[in-house]
């Protein structure tokens, strides 16, 4: 059976996306933060997990390779907006949010590699706030600067690892799922284009890129390749 690990399984994207794997089949293996996985499936494990913290991060990739000694999809969800109203860019929330948006991913990515089979695929989600070159959409809105760096640091990783892993046969991809409704995207959504798309949406294209995307080191975008 393949297995995916899915950081932020416990609601929004990250719910979807566990049971949208489920459904096709898959070992789910979800962490959560503070509430439990609403979900009862024999082929789900949920996992206590706090990104910002790096004993956390060790414990998650000892218990992952206990359960699974091959990983065949990582899908880093898990992240945090603290910043979505603020005009001034606070020093203090933009370390706490690169810690988990950023350095945390990176960790158990990191600490994981090594259980990753050929073809395996490593989802990282994105955010139309980490592309460069496309200001119109950032430029309405001059909030999240802490948020808007985490996910542009990512998308530097994501184009990094990809180098590196590339000869392993590891897939890496960036994600961004558009304006979900969700309890983080819902805020900066209503004020830029609508929350037009629903974590179900956001989980089918996390899907369709794990189950058919062999191109590595691409950004994709509402179910398409595009600019950084």
């Amino acid at each position: 059976m393949r297995t995916v690990l899915i950081t932020g399984a416990s609601r929004g994207i990250g719910l979807a996306t566990a049971k949208k794997f489920l459904e096709n089949d898959w070992r789910v293996i979800g962490t959560y933060l503070n509430t439990q996985i609403p979900i009862q499936h024999d082929n789900l494990v949920d996992i206590q997990y706090d990104q910002s913290s790096s004993e956390s991060v060790k414990n998650l990739a000892e218990k992952v390779k206990e359960i699974a000694p091959k990983l065949n999809a990582l899908i880093n969800n898990a992240g945090i907006l603290l910043d979505a109203e603020d005009k001034i860019t606070d020093p203090v929330k933009v370390r706490k949010t690169l810690e988990v948006n950023l350095v945390g991913i990176i960790d158990i990515t990191e600490r994981l590699l090594s259980i990753f089979e050929k073809d395996s695929h490593i989802v990282n989600l994105s955010s139309g706030y980490g592309v460069i070159s496309k200001p119109e959409l950032i430029e309405d809105d001059e909030c999240a600067a802490g948020y808007r760096i985490s996910k542009a640091a990512l998308n530097m990783y994501t184009r990094h690892l990809a180098f590196r892993v590339k000869d392993k046969g590891i897939i890496v991809s960036a994600l961004a799922p558009g304006w979900v409704k969700t309890d983080m995207g819902y805020k900066v959504a209503t004020e830029i284009e609508g929350p037009d798309r629903t974590p179900e949406q956001a989980a089918d294209d996390i899907f369709i890129l794990v189950s058919t995307v062999k191109e590595t080191g691409q950004f994709w975008r509402l179910g398409s390749k595009s600019d950084w």
